[in-house]
């Protein structure tokens, strides 16, 4: 197996996990099987409001039954001779199905230690998640089950001076 392969699986691992802790603590979110739909993974059940732990970004409220898309990215990842920030993986079909239904984001950055502990969230309406990603997609070749997609650094998103790495989400007052 090559190394591209095992980072694949361990950030479809590390979402998965993301995915189903974020289901259960966040009350007004229900999980959405690939079965039912493979651009989006959550939905709100009931009115959905910001609190420090989960602020909003471009929207008061989330209403119920909206459709939420919920992507991770680790703080820092490995450029070569350095770190940079994390990004998230946007797959442009998927994309464009959040947009077409005024779905969300459920943005998390986490450190990758065991439990992977979330250090920032930020609810985003698609629609602005779209408007960061101008100018961002490019095709993918080979097998994959998507032909085109964007990458995104957090930092374009969360203010960095608001992420203590050394604090989870939810420990800080």
């Amino acid at each position: 197996m090559s190394s591209r392969t095992s980072a694949l699986e361990s950030s479809k691992a590390s979402g998965d996990a993301l995915e189903a802790e974020l289901v259960q603590t966040i009350n007004a979110l229900e999980y959405v099987g690939d079965r039912t739909a493979t651009w989006h993974d959550a939905r709100t059940t009931a009115l959905l409001e910001p609190a420090h732990s989960l602020p909003f970004y471009g929207v008061v409220v989330v209403e119920p039954e909206t459709p939420v898309e919920i992507k991770g990215c680790q703080i820092e990842t490995s450029n070569g001779d350095s770190t940079t920030r994390g990004r998230f993986y946007v797959k442009r079909d998927a994309h464009e199905q959040l947009l077409e239904a005024a779905g969300m984001y459920l943005l998390v950055v986490y450190t990758p230690r065991p439990g992977l502990p979330q250090v920032a969230r930020a609810i985003v309406p698609a629609t602005i998640v779209d408007e960061l990603l101008t100018g961002r997609w490019y095709e993918v070749g080979g097998s994959r089950s998507e032909s085109e997609v964007a990458k995104l650094a957090w930092s374009h998103v969360i203010d960095p001076a608001s992420v203590d790495p050394s604090t989870r989400v939810g420990d800080r007052r």
